[in-house]
């Protein structure tokens, strides 16, 4: 229940709390697997120019529970609202950034969107924040697959944002298996979220971020 996770959420602390810019979400058709699963929404709702005048979003808070994921924003009544998706809903999840990788015989490559720490990913710039990308299954309804993207101000942000999803999905499957009298095998769950390219160091918060609509938040 979405209320009652919020409340206990009220007693306790994120593990990192960022705020971002919410693009919204697609649902990934040719693949759902891995880096090739964020691809096809990620070009349906990032603009290919990039952070310009045609990048628009919902400023947003977006904090990481040992249970799940807390979207918080305002409506336009200047009400708050928020989304929770437990932790065991995540199917994948990555920090990207837009890249176009040059094509022989092709004038107008299509994008891709790869890991920030990728040798193909150019140094951080204006034009191409830093992206963290989330498939998450519906609790309610159709519970189809859905990839929700974020834009992150900086990098550090984004890889937090993964390296905790990370380890809160891990633990709590670790504890559903305890709760259910098995144990790891050979396979760990530290390994089911992806790998080396969804992993890397960075901060737990950021700051700073300055809206599409020119208010500055912190």
């Amino acid at each position: 229940d979405q209320s009652r996770s919020v409340l206990m959420m009220s007693e306790s602390t994120p593990i990192c709390r960022c705020r971002v810019l919410y693009l919204g979400s697609a649902v990934p058709r040719q693949s759902k697997d891995g880096l090739q699963g964020i691809q096809e929404p990620l070009r349906s709702l990032y603009p290919m120019e990039g952070a310009g005048e045609n990048l628009k979003g919902i400023d947003s808070w977006l904090s990481v529970w040992s249970n799940g994921i807390l979207l918080e924003n305002v409506d336009e009544n200047r009400k708050q609202v928020t989304r929770f998706f437990p932790i065991d809903s995540l199917h994948y999840c990555a920090a990207v950034r837009q890249v176009l990788i040059p094509e022989r015989g092709n004038a107008h490559p299509e994008p891709k969107f790869l890991p920030l720490d990728s040798p193909f990913a150019p140094a951080p710039r204006i034009q191409h924040p830093p992206i963290f990308a989330a498939i998450l299954r519906r609790t309610s309804g159709i519970k189809v697959l859905e990839c929700h993207t974020f834009i992150c101000k900086r990098e550090a942000a984004a890889n937090a944002l993964v390296r905790c999803c990370f380890h809160a999905y891990a633990d709590n499957s670790y504890a559903k298996q305890m709760e259910n009298g098995t144990t790891p095998g050979n396979g760990s769950v530290y390994g089911t979220l992806g790998g080396k390219s969804t992993m890397t160091n960075g901060e737990t918060k950021t700051n700073g971020w300055r809206s599409r609509a020119g208010s500055t938040t912190t």
